[in-house]
């Protein structure tokens, strides 16, 4: 079963960015992929952002 469809998950509780990430990367079948350390999450995050801002002024200094 998923992680995120069960009841312990369904609290509302908060989760970090490394969370999340392991998250979207095992679709939803555990929370714990990456480690415990938040500065995974940041870091891809981080990566992700830099990657679509590059994306976007390539396009407009390409103009």
């Amino acid at each position: 079963m998923a992680k995120i469809f069960t009841p312990e998950f369904n609290q509302f509780e908060t989760i970090n960015a490394t969370q999340a990430w392991s998250l979207f990367f095992t679709i939803s079948a555990s929370d714990r992929l990456l480690g415990e350390d938040p500065a995974v999450g940041r870091y891809i995050t981080l990566a992700l952002f830099s990657a679509i801002l590059t994306g976007i002024l390539n396009v407009l200094l390409a103009l």
